[in-house]
């Protein structure tokens, strides 16, 4: 990466890419049809409406990168966005459990879960891209978050979520005035840096921004609203809210829209979506066992003291984590053996961009990935986070629209003069209107002898669109055959459900019960 602040980012450029080594500033006048013709009614007019706002903060967003970047504020600004990705609260989570948090860490997850949820389910419903690349210089340690949509900014949710839950908690705490303030101030410092660096790194645009943290307002108002009432309900005797809650995320999950490209983010939502599901009934059953305690009217929580020392301290997050990981792995090993065959047999149906069971037997030689794999160090360390160019058949689909934008908008420029001259002369506006319209018909090969309605510029559909969408099919395809992905197959929603409703159980209620049998426990010190 070079020093000089004039090579860091490229500068702006006019609305128009060069696609494999063609220049594709005259591929056409208008079309979306890409997702339009793939989308519902509603879903594409929400999509079309919103689209120019993404557009439109392409070459601000350039500016600002080409202002602020250092080398400093690249390793910064991408190390810290590693605390608003939805897996690290994943991770944290279970510590909160079992050093006697258990009432905060329940509010903590729901908060945590439903805000990734809510936005990879919007991600997945408009298809909106990142910010495009270039001019942008994408930064990220991550090497498939270039792949997931755009809008809203997921990090943005959790990081103002979690941020304003804290702070809640904060206010109505003991501590001392200096002590607040401190925290306070770390909890700017900390929304900054998520926020701000999502800016910086050309992931998201601040139209994405605003939509994760008008999100992540009211998860958390919802969930500060009803906080006993909803912590009451997880630890109820009644086996009602259990499976409401089970039920309830499988529909969920299953109402997921499919992505008109190979977005990741469901994994995120069914991820979350999962840990809910396993944790509802998990504190439950924990609330109800003789190793749970009572404490400000709360029922459910784990018995935390640390006149065990700091050796068995340390053993509990030792052990805790080697528990979750072994989980992980011998389930997803299981699974990948046991659901492939079920699905083949069923001919159970597929999601778009997920390879079906029965063009691949079984998975019995699948790697399983890397454990912890949210926690890849050697990722962190890695230095190569500059990335720019093409990188997934979305960034092809928002180069082929920049295009038609711009020819579009140099048309109606065109338009409007041609107008003005011939209003020059005298021609008034009816005139120019059958003008305009009868020489669209002599060039759609349309005889007729009733004048049709004027027709605006936004609705035509001019014969290169399907040359256009033709082109911009191959250009997906050749991408495609030149950057194969990783493989995703249909029992992998099943396998992340149960696995990390898994993880949630074990975390809630399994681990903290092991503790007291193998000599890590606390009930001795009540």
């Amino acid at each position: 990466m070079s020093d000089s602040k004039s090579t860091l980012a490229p500068k702006a450029t006019e609305s128009f890419i060069v696609v494999n080594g063609a220049d594709d500033r005259d591929a056409g006048i208008y079309s979306d049809n890409f997702y339009s013709r793939r989308m519902s009614k509603l879903r594409s007019s929400i999509r079309r409406r919103m689209l120019p706002w993404v557009r439109s903060e392409t070459k601000e967003l350039a500016e600002l990168q080409h202002r602020w970047r250092t080398p400093f504020l690249d390793s910064y600004f991408t190390l810290t966005a590693f605390a608003g990705h939805p897996l690290f609260f994943v991770c944290i989570l279970p510590i909160m459990f079992w050093y006697g948090h258990s009432v905060f860490a329940r509010g903590f997850v729901n908060v945590a879960c439903v805000g990734v949820f809510v936005t990879s389910w919007v991600k997945d419903y408009l298809c909106l891209p990142r910010p495009l690349s270039p001019p942008l210089v994408r930064l990220s340690r991550s090497k498939r978050v270039h792949l997931e949509y755009g809008f809203p900014s997921t990090h943005t949710s959790n990081a103002t979520s979690i941020a304003l839950y804290l702070l809640s908690y904060l206010l109505i705490s003991d501590w001392s005035v200096l002590a607040k303030i401190a925290s306070i101030a770390g909890l700017c410092i900390y929304l900054f840096s998520v926020i701000f660096g999502r800016l910086y790194c050309g992931m998201h645009t601040k139209t994405d921004i605003i939509g994760g943290t008008v999100i992540g307002i009211l998860v958390w108002a919802a969930q500060w609203s009803f906080h006993d009432a909803i912590d009451g309900l997880m630890t109820s005797p009644s086996w009602t809210v259990v499976s409401a809650v089970i039920l309830g995320g499988i529909v969920l999950i299953q109402s997921i829209p499919d992505t008109m490209d190979s977005c990741p983010c469901i994994d995120d939502g069914v991820t979350t979506m999962a840990v809910l599901m396993g944790v509802f009934p998990a504190s439950q059953h924990f609330a109800l066992s003789k190793y749970s305690v009572s404490a400000g009217g709360h029922d459910g929580i784990v018995h935390y003291d640390a006149a065990i020392g700091l050796p068995r301290s340390i053993l509990r997050f030792v052990f805790g984590l080697a528990v979750v990981f072994t989980w992980r792995m011998a389930a997803k090993k299981l699974l990948y053996i046991l659901l492939p065959p079920l699905y083949n047999y069923f001919n159970l149906p597929s999601r778009t961009h997920f390879v079906p069971a029965k063009t691949y037997g079984n998975l019995r030689s699948q790697p399983i990935g890397r454990v912890p794999s949210v926690l890849d160090l050697s990722a962190l360390a890695d230095s190569s986070i500059e990335i720019v160019g093409t990188q997934s058949t979305m960034d092809i689909h928002e180069q082929f629209s920049q295009s038609r934008s711009s020819k579009i908008s140099s048309l109606h420029h065109q338009q409007v003069e041609d107008i003005e001259k011939k209003e020059h002369f005298g021609l008034r506006p009816g005139h120019i209107n059958k003008t305009r319209q009868e020489q669209q018909q002599k060039q759609d090969g349309v005889v007729s002898e009733k004048a049709a309605p004027p027709l605006a510029l936004e609705t035509l559909d001019h014969p290169m669109d399907l040359e256009l969408d033709e082109s911009e099919r191959q250009a997906m395809e050749q991408f495609e055959a030149e950057h194969p992905g990783w493989a995703r197959f249909d029992v992998d929603i099943v396998i992340k459900t149960v696995v990390y409703a898994g993880i949630g159980w074990l975390a809630v209620d399994s681990i903290p019960i092991m503790f007291e049998h193998i000599g890590l426990g606390t009930s001795y010190l009540r």
